[in-house]
């Protein structure tokens, strides 16, 4: 038995070695999905190969290896493409060294996970820490037991003993549990950070705006009175358009301080129980007008579910992202807005547009204060009163964007289910 642990040993090293170099490594840049899952897949496969390459001997002649570890976690945290780049990796090496068993067992686990994968990976992204690492570490546990049962019903004897068997199921579990607590203990301190990063800066602007909007609001409130009085009066007609022109920048004034109150005051004062698909569709219609104008079209696929939040406020965040969306499509396109259910836990948005896109360092700064894509047309107020308006409501903001090939915000929110009315009866009294 310890013979065979010295054995397996290199396998963990390549797994854990590589997983931590690549956490560490790529969390410190800011890749887009493409890139990213492109360096999963290299060094998932570089980890297949290398399990492949030190495999554990047997004395009499097959060999075992680690190699659906890798395979596991570059699915789940690579996405479909990523598997099935894996699955023809594995499968390719596996022809090349022969072993009609061996090709059997290998195909058909490596199938099973395959699908598995494919079919969950959805609802995975959504999991958390603690549900995302008992599935990776069930999943290892379950390929090498299907590989213990396997060996022994399609070639009785030819594989291990029961001490041996008992010390590869387990390297299957230690090593999968500890692969994927690295990578969410890893992935979890980077969030961590750039959410401390971000709220320092809206604390800055939150403080800003709660010690001066009131004040400023009072005399802009002030000026507009007179400058509606001007316009009323026998004055020269450019000087109306002057007033006109002065009235829209106080306004466009007061509508930045209001952007301000809502950082200083974020938790919503009227909160009620809403379904998505209604408050989707009435921002769909608000905004339809300027999608047609700049030749959009909209297309949804929407699900029923309830979330807890202010009406309000939700609908100046589905409107601004839309906006958004819209703005970046200045020579036409599709805006695709779907909403899904996932678990009867959570409520999943997904606003996309096939526009301009942004770079890595661009999506990196999304939600800053005074950052915009827009140049001289935006604040970059609209997009943080989004962040706090979701971080509100106990939602989170993951967006994807390539240049050229448009963006994908995707809000996750806690679902909410409606409570049964109780309805009294009251006796009427003669």
């Amino acid at each position: 038995m310890f013979d065979f642990i010295r054995d397996v040993a290199p396998n963990l090293f390549f797994i854990l070695f590589l997983v931590f170099l690549y956490q560490y490594w790529s969390e410190k840049r800011e890749w887009s999905k493409p890139i990213k899952q492109i360096a999963v897949f290299l060094f998932g496969a570089l980890s297949i190969v290398l399990c492949m390459k030190f495999t554990i001997p047997t004395d009499n002649g097959l060999v075992f290896d680690l190699r659906y570890i890798p395979f596991i976690i570059g699915g789940l945290y690579g996405g479909p493409l990523v598997t099935i780049g894996l699955y023809l990796i594995m499968f390719i090496l596996r022809l090349s060294i022969g072993g009609m068993v061996g090709i059997i067992i290998t195909t058909t686990i490596a199938t099973l996970i395959a699908v598995l994968i494919l079919s969950i990976y959805e609802k995975f992204t959504t999991w958390s820490s603690i549900e995302k690492i008992s599935f990776a570490t069930t999943l290892g546990t379950y390929s090498a037991l299907t590989v213990a049962v396997m060996t022994v019903l399609i070639s009785p004897g030819a594989g291990m003993d029961q001490k041996n068997w008992i010390a590869y199921i387990v390297a299957y579990l230690v090593g999968t549990w500890i692969s994927t607590r690295v990578v969410e203990d890893i992935r979890q301190h980077e969030l961590l950070q750039r959410k401390l990063i971000r709220n320092e800066k809206l604390e800055a602007v939150s403080h800003l705006a709660s010690s001066i909007s009131h004040e400023v609001r009072n005399p802009l409130t002030t000026s507009r009175g007179f400058m509606q009085l001007l316009s009323e009066q026998d004055v020269p007609v450019h000087c109306k358009e002057y007033i006109k022109i002065s009235i829209e920048e106080i306004d466009r004034a007061a509508g930045i301080i209001q952007d301000y109150l809502t950082f200083a005051k974020p938790s919503p004062e009227k909160v009620e129980i809403l379904q998505t698909k209604d408050e989707l569709k009435r921002a769909m219609d608000v905004m339809q007008p300027l999608a047609n104008m700049n030749n959009v079209e909209v297309q949804s696929v929407l699900m029923e579910g309830s979330i807890k939040a202010e009406r309000s406020r939700l609908q100046q965040c589905l409107v601004n992202l839309m906006k958004n969306a819209i703005e970046a499509m200045p020579n036409g396109g599709l805006l695709s807005v779907y909403s899904n259910v996932i678990d009867d836990k959570t409520v999943v948005i997904r606003i996309r547009d096939t526009g301009i896109g942004m770079d890595a360092n661009q999506l990196s700064r999304l939600g800053e204060p005074y950052f915009s894509t827009k140049e001289i047309k935006g604040t970059g107020l609209g997009m943080m009163v989004v962040y706090r308006i979701i971080e509100s409501m106990n939602g989170f903001i993951e967006v994807e964007s390539e240049v050229g090939k448009g963006t994908c915000f995707t809000i996750t929110l806690p679902m909410k289910k409606r409570a049964k009315e109780k309805i009294s009866l009251q006796r009427e009294v003669v």
